[in-house]
This record gives C-alpha cells, sequence and structure tokens, in this order.
C-alpha cells in the first residue's frame, strides 16, 4: 500500500505570508463594533 507523496507542514515560524491574527480579529471586531453602535437605542 503506497502513500500520495506529500509535503509535510513546516515548523511554526514567527513569519506571516497572509494577514496576521491581529489584524483578523479586528476585521471581525470592527463591524460587530460598528453595527452595535449603530443599533443601539439613542
Amino acid at each position: 500500500m503506497s502513500y500520495p507523496r506529500y509535503r509535510a507542514p513546516a515548523p511554526h515560524r514567527l513569519r506571516h505570508d497572509g494577514p496576521s491574527p491581529l489584524t483578523f480579529v479586528l476585521l471581525i471586531t470592527a463591524p460587530a463594533a460598528i453595527a452595535v453602535a449603530a443599533l443601539r437605542p439613542r
């Protein structure tokens, strides 16, 4: 039984190819905070 060849996952290093986790969190929380402020009764 032969397994398909695949690249082993690289060890976790401190380099970000995509957006950083902080940017990801801000992209999610910013619209939520704006929506809460907009929907809050004045």
